[in-house]
């Protein structure tokens, strides 16, 4: 995986791209420049980014903002010692893909990247404010991918259309699909439609029935 270390400390910076480098990560760049960073993400398209918050500006929702722009745009974790509304707010929006506190051990930062990549959106180290009005607690459960697996199980699809769609094995769908059934408390598919419209996670009147073939 090709990453890049952007944080205001210099030294900072480089002991965590040694750190990750030693365990086989491909940094790209290391940098304590956020208007750097985007020219390097130029160069040499890294597959995610871990950033701290500069003091600015640009600040980190404006570097995010222009990595998204990017093709193809990496992942944005950022790494920091506090956040504050607008930050919550752009990890909602998905501007972020992750967001870890600096307390958090170094293992905790290298299993959030390798879930970052496999698709998930990870928070760690903090107490999330809830600003929502509607159910949290399923929401936040649930992945990225978790929630996708459940919309296209909800429309019908088979596990080998689901394999095929997202790319993965059958296995892995299948082992998808029994975390949500978990998450959601239901046992069986048939049950999951019943249970997401529920937990306000889907709008059912815009799912459209078969899409991806019968189920199996």
């Amino acid at each position: 995986m090709r990453l890049a270390v952007c944080d205001e400390q210099w030294l900072f910076a480089s002991v965590l791209a040694a750190a990750l480098a030693q365990r086989g990560h491909d940094v790209v760049t290391t940098t304590d420049d956020p208007r750097s960073l985007l020219a390097e993400a130029v160069r040499f398209t890294p597959d995610l980014c871990l950033l701290d918050i500069p003091a600015g500006p640009p600040s980190a929702i404006e570097i995010a903002a222009s990595l998204h722009q990017l093709a193809p745009a990496p992942a944005v974790v950022l790494l920091t010692h506090a956040c504050d509304d607008d930050v919550w707010d752009a990890y909602a929006s998905g501007l972020f893909d992750g967001l870890l506190n600096k307390a958090c051990g170094f293992p905790t930062v290298l299993d959030a990247i390798h879930r970052v990549a496999a698709g998930e959106r990870v928070t760690a180290g903090w107490t999330t404010p809830d600003r929502r009005t509607g159910p949290p607690a399923v929401l936040d459960a649930l992945t990225t991918r978790e929630l996708e697996v459940l919309r296209l199980v909800i429309e019908g699809s088979s596990t080998e259309a689901m394999a095929d769609h997202l790319g993965v094995s059958r296995h892995t769908v299948r082992t998808h699909v029994q975390q949500v059934l978990r998450k959601l408390g239901v046992h069986g598919r048939g049950k999951l439609a019943g249970a997401a419209a529920a937990a306000g996670l889907l709008d059912m009147t815009a799912l459209t029935p078969n899409r991806l073939g019968p189920r199996s």
